[in-house]
């Protein structure tokens, strides 16, 4: 197989792709429930096909094709009535399964309905976002994963829209040196330029990964750290496809970074915060919305946000990146080690095998599935009595800290 092929397999997420193929078997979030809160009609892309989310008076969602069968319309500018979806050219009438139940302009004895159906996807609501799954059955479990169906948490999540391709927006994950260069010395420098005082600089001593049920566990080891640091002895996961797991520095709070392939060169990704709430508190049912946007108020890039540090390394990049000409060191080692894991579930998929992190048994799913993550401070999701003293950021800057 030659290099080009292979980063043809990573990056093409579309229908009959080797990547896409292995794509359809996980779900993924599609939108935020409040979204549909505000617009019960909404037109999604989601692994290169276009689609749309929509909700009827009963509560129950769908997701189908955009396209009407009937004239070729976007049934992304239908609406709502009862409990389907008319297309606002002819009317033509879908339920959430997808099945035409009305073609009003047709005769009243017209069998034509019984003939109509748009293609359909099993949608679930988890953690105030709608998932998805593209894929062939057996339909699998959607992974709840301790951070996102905790009880004793409430959540918010912020989305970005970027305009590249996925693996460049995940490879961010196993790329620990990014953290001493772009948010420490990069910023350093943004500061000093913008009269704000600066960050510490540290220097990794060393770095280590290690493969486990759900992807790979990226540690590392600061210079003046015992070994006994949590970042080396358990350090924090990479859930594949491409989702990072990130203590924050405040009890009880950890981020999930959740990046989702809408098409070959764009993709979303939800920054999803879990924070323990104090003892006894009743956590908040809502789960807020928020940008989390990469430019300033002129449109140009922000340096002084990490996130936005992120996605300017993501985007910069090219809609595409030409990884043929890329120059990797030794320091790379967890990039290469990613994609060669990716590589070789992608060949799993082809010999019809289950790739890593999906989930089928029940019993692994209930409660949840605890995953290894180090604590930073006195952090620890799993059994942590969270301070009822420290003060939770604003909203807005959720996504400010890394």
């Amino acid at each position: 197989m030659s290099q080009d092929d292979r980063w043809e397999r990573l990056t093409q997420v579309g229908p009959g792709t080797p990547g896409g193929n292995y794509m359809r078997y996980f779900w993924h979030p599609v939108a935020a429930l409040v979204e549909l809160d505000k617009e019960p009609v909404i037109p999604v892309t989601l692994l290169g096909e276009k689609l749309v989310l929509f909700r009827g008076e009963d509560g129950n969602i769908g997701l189908v094709s955009e396209r009407c069968p009937h004239r070729g319309v976007s049934l992304g500018m239908g609406f709502i009535e009862g409990n389907g979806l008319r297309c606002a050219y002819h009317a033509w009438k879908y339920d959430t399964a997808g099945r035409c139940v009305d073609t009003p302009a047709e005769p009243a004895d017209s069998t034509l309905k019984n003939r109509i159906s748009l293609k359909s996807y099993p949608v679930q609501v988890m953690t105030g976002m709608v998932w998805a799954y593209l894929g062939k059955a057996p339909i699998p479990l959607l992974p709840r994963f301790e951070y996102l169906v905790r009880e004793d948490c409430e959540h918010d999540v912020g989305i970005s829209r970027v305009p590249c391709n996925w693996l460049q927006c995940a490879e961010n994950n196993v790329d620990p040196y990014h953290i001493e260069f772009m948010h420490m010395m990069y910023t350093n420098h943004v500061h000093k330029r913008k009269g704000m005082p600066p960050v510490q600089q540290r220097k990794h001593a060393k770095i280590d990964f290690e493969v486990f049920r759900f992807g790979i566990v990226k540690k590392r080891l600061w210079e003046g750290d015992s070994e006994d640091s949590e970042e080396w002895t358990v350090g924090h996961p990479v859930l594949f496809p491409g989702t990072a797991i990130v203590p924050y520095p405040v009890p009880g709070w950890v981020q999930g970074q959740i990046r989702v392939p809408v098409d070959d060169t764009h993709t979303n990704i939800y920054w999803v915060n879990s924070r323990q709430v104090a003892p006894g508190a009743t956590p908040r049912k809502e789960v807020p919305l928020w940008e989390n946007p990469w430019t300033d108020a002129n449109g140009k890039y922000d340096p002084a946000m990490i996130n936005a540090q992120d996605m300017m390394a993501m985007i910069t990049q090219g809609p595409i990146t030409d990884h043929s000409a890329e120059n990797l060191g030794t320091s790379d080692r967890g990039l290469v080690m990613y994609r060669r894991a990716l590589l070789q579930q992608l060949e799993k998929v082809e010999r019809g095998e289950d790739p890593f992190g999906v989930v089928r048994d029940p019993a692994e799913n209930t409660p949840w599935i605890d995953i290894p993550t180090e604590r930073h401070v006195n952090y620890s999701l799993a059994g942590a009595q969270a301070s009822a003293t420290y003060e939770i950021p604003k909203l807005e800057k959720a996504g400010e800290t890394a």
